[in-house]
């Protein structure tokens, strides 16, 4: 009680939101499964209602973690407010778009599409007037050394481009008839995956830290559902990770160590996808993780190199220092590693993955045939 009462006010707000999001997906389980023997007609409505009270429950929860953070980190200084408030104002502005679209994915399904076009427009034009505005700033200011900026760039560009050139290239477009199913698994999987990074072994002082297992939800929802779908779950829990530690310093950094370098999580399906190592779950889901694991460790390393390695402490160059205080995430993939290929060498698990992820109707064709069989077997027993 007495190292409880010696933490700051949002290690002590965390770790109650932790143990009560916990106790609220216990009792909307319970109650989920009590709906289901007892009155299955009200399932339906069951499940609406509880997506609906997580979704303003995360919001909420959100929200006021991130208040505090921020409120912390302003008093101690970290913060450059002349970067941070756009920054801000562009998460705001994404956040609420996602926020609608699963609305309208719920309820207007044909305008999906182009909400989702004309968002990511609004997003991508809000980004690019906020770069140059920034480029602008810091050439008037005559702060900019053009080779590290430019190499900077080029190297974020670079990461980009692997992982949008990877996911779309080798990443099937789904052809599911239940898309709001893919939406619900993402919440759930960002949501486990945000709880579980509260669950630390080890934090390092510039940011970063070595968690229980956080990022096997998103593997496992890249698995299931394809990189494409991935990569945007990955990008999200980013914007997660930052508001639950918002260190900033430079916009192309804040890309770089939330977005970009979560985004590569969603590659974990890339075995599944183009096939190799097929009927081997467990070879694919480890070999992919370890694929967009070292992606998510060079995205933070070139944020490092030109950002949190340019004091070069204990007398290490910026690079071999970036290299070296990355390194957390390696120890993160091996976490991971340990717990998703336990999950992964479990024959039942894989075929309920395979079961939730596949359309409706391939769903009953299996179970009629399936029925079929076993009439012609209860046939030959007379």
């Amino acid at each position: 009680m007495t190292y409880f009462n010696e933490l700051s006010l949002f290690d002590r707000s965390s770790t109650i939101a932790l143990y009560l999001t916990i106790a609220i997906f216990l009792l909307i389980g319970i109650v989920y499964l009590l709906v289901k023997k007892t009155k299955p007609e009200m399932l339906k409505t069951t499940k609406n209602v509880s997506v609906g009270f997580l979704l303003g429950y995360a919001i909420g929860l959100l929200s006021i973690l991130f208040y505090l953070k921020l409120d912390e980190y302003l008093s101690a200084g970290y913060i450059d407010t002349a970067t941070f408030y756009p920054i801000i104002a562009l998460l705001a502005t994404a956040i609420i778009l996602t926020v609608g679209a699963l609305f309208i994915s719920i309820f207007k399904k044909s305008a999906f599409k182009l909400y989702s076009k004309i968002s990511l427009a609004v997003v991508g034009i809000f980004a690019l007037v906020l770069f140059i505005l920034n480029m602008v700033d810091t050439y008037q200011l005559g702060a900019m050394d053009t080779t590290s900026e430019t190499l900077l760039y080029i190297f974020t560009f670079a990461i980009v481009a692997v992982i949008a050139s990877l996911s779309l290239v080798f990443g099937k477009k789904t052809e599911q008839a239940d898309h709001t199913k893919s939406i619900v698994y993402a919440a759930v999987c960002i949501a486990t995956s945000f709880s579980l990074s509260y669950i630390r072994f080890f934090e390092l002082p510039l940011g970063g830290s070595i968690t229980f297992a956080s990022l096997v939800p998103l593997m496992i929802y890249s698995y299931m559902f394809g990189m494409r779908k991935g990569v945007l779950a990955g990008a999200i829990y980013g914007l997660l990770q930052f508001i639950q530690a918002p260190w900033i310093i430079h916009p192309v950094q804040f890309l770089l160590d939330y977005p970009i370098a979560f985004a590569a999580i969603g590659l974990t399906a890339i075995f599944k996808e183009t096939g190799i190592l097929k009927n081997k779950a467990v070879l694919q889901f480890a070999f992919g993780s370890i694929i967009a694991v070292l992606i998510r460790y060079f995205s933070h390393v070139v944020s490092g190199i030109f950002i949190w390695g340019s004091g070069d402490p204990e007398n290490y160059n910026a690079v071999a220092w970036s290299f070296l205080y990355n390194s957390f995430t390696l120890a993160d993939l091996a976490i991971a590693l340990v717990a998703g290929c336990m999950l992964f060498s479990s024959r039942a698990f894989v075929r309920q993955l395979n079961v939730h992820t596949l359309p409706k109707n391939i769903v009953a064709q299996a179970n009629d045939k399936n029925n079929v069989s076993s009439n012609v077997h209860d046939d030959n027993d007379f």
